[in-house]
């Protein structure tokens, strides 16, 4: 592994349409100084705008990930980070003068040929990594997307991806270093289906895409008069070939293109951890939505926030036997918790809770929930030991699978806002990865001698 952090010796400059904006854009890449991170600059406004490349600054994942502050945005960032993570780039200036970095060819090797160009050099700073210790697993409650990481000493990823696409279906890759990102993943182009041109451009998405920068996949069902939906907006010729699986018959630069974009992507949205990542990642079917909140997750579960049952005790008043938390295992300080319950069956509530077949009461679950959030909401105070926390508003509670003895029950709650000392909160509930539990709440902030 590289001890010291990197930049670039020279700058480079890129320039090209948006993908989604069809924006001409400009990009000139400087060296960033030590622990300065991936920031961008709107050069186009009156007063210059900068914007970190950090997860706090996500805005949008809607078919790419989109980066903002103040109202000002940059689009679509996530090939040109990946490209820089593959080059183990820890410190950049980018300077923009649109909305968009350019999509160029479609992929990110134009992004890393050049900056490799630049040169690349070493600083005094040492570089930190984001070592992973114990697994940690990511299931979307909306779909059936995962992603998981486990320990390893390198950097790797293994994809699933599945898409109706003629030829394409089911594909699955591992790159198992970064060594093998620029043979194996950067020539990768971004891609859709015939099918997705028109559901796109109503979106007023894709307004810079074409041939040149995007392969389109057809579909079995797909005849030569759907060709129709896209001549209005290709400034090219079209045309469909029944053998093949591509618009005008284009060729692919890998069997298994499509899966290999996707890690390309999915490198590009984890950039945004701020970090190398030492640790072996399983993604199956994910996209910019998911692989950003697998990034948050990670963040979240491999912080220094963390707190044993006795630390648990001088922050929350509650004991025994109504302390329902054993530990805080992670989160992001005033923004995330992740707790633990260790569901024994010498737990009071079992005794006469269905005694004969024992289940968690639901509403402890929700007072588990509500314990945890504390540890969000008084970071957010003054004078926090004169403080308490009082669940307020239950808004939504759903109770979907028993929590049983000997189940470990984790707790995660995410703060939404604290307002006037109430502070509104949501949480998930999961045994072995699966969702036991969710609530909206409200807690508010009082005085404990009043």
């Amino acid at each position: 592994l590289n001890i010291y952090q990197k930049t670039i010796k020279d700058s480079v400059s890129f320039e090209g349409i948006g993908l989604h904006t069809g924006l001409n854009t400009k990009v000139k890449i400087t060296p960033g100084a030590s622990d300065q991170g991936i920031v961008f600059k709107r050069t186009d406004l009156i007063e210059p705008v900068f914007i970190k490349a950090v997860y706090d600054n996500v805005i949008s994942t809607d078919r790419g990930t989109t980066i903002g502050n103040d109202n000002v945005k940059i689009h679509t960032i996530e090939h040109i980070l990946s490209a820089v993570y593959a080059l183990g780039i820890d410190n950049l200036l980018i300077e923009i003068d649109n909305v968009e970095p350019p999509i160029l060819d479609g992929s990110s090797v134009i992004f890393y040929n050049d900056i490799i160009k630049s040169g690349i050099v070493e600083q005094n700073s040492e570089k930190k990594y984001f070592k992973i210790s114990e697994p940690i697993h990511y299931f979307d409650e909306n779909s059936d997307i995962s992603l998981s990481i486990i320990p390893s000493d390198q950097f790797s990823i293994t994809f699933k991806s599945d898409f109706p696409f003629k030829g394409v279906g089911k594909q699955e890759y591992t790159m198992n270093s970064l060594s093998e990102y620029y043979d194996e993943i950067s020539l990768a182009r971004t891609f859709c289906s015939l099918d997705e041109i028109n559901y796109l451009k109503d979106r007023n998405l894709i307004k810079g895409g074409s041939l040149d920068n995007a392969v389109i996949y057809l579909s079995e069902q797909n005849h030569e008069k759907d060709l129709e939906t896209i001549n209005k907006y290709l400034d090219e010729n079209v045309y469909f070939d029944s053998k093949s699986i591509t618009v005008n018959n284009v060729e692919l630069r890998y069997s298994d293109e499509v899966v290999r974009h996707k890690i390309l992507d999915l490198i590009g949205d984890l950039s945004l951890i701020g970090k190398p990542i030492i640790g072996h990642i399983i993604a199956s079917k994910s996209g910019h939505r998911t692989n950003v909140k697998f990034g948050k997750f990670i963040q979240e579960m491999n912080s220094d926030f963390k707190f044993n049952k006795d630390e648990v005790k001088n922050v929350i008043p509650h004991r025994e036997p109504f302390l329902l938390i054993d530990e805080i295992i992670g989160g992001i300080r005033g923004k995330s918790v992740i707790a633990k319950k260790n569901v024994v069956s010498s737990d009071y509530f079992f005794q006469g809770h269905f005694p004969e077949r024992p289940i968690m009461p639901g509403v402890l679950i929700l007072e588990s929930m509500a314990q945890a959030s504390c540890f969000l909401s008084f970071d957010n105070i003054d004078n926090k030991n004169e403080k308490m926390m009082l669940l307020s508003v239950v808004n939504s509670s759903k109770f979907i699978k028993k929590v049983l003895p000997g189940d470990e029950l984790i707790l995660r709650v995410v703060l939404k806002k604290i307002r006037l000392g109430t502070a509104s909160m949501e949480s998930i509930a999961y045994v072995d990865n699966n969702i036991v539990a969710k609530a909206s709440f409200m807690a508010t902030i009082v005085d404990k001698n009043e």
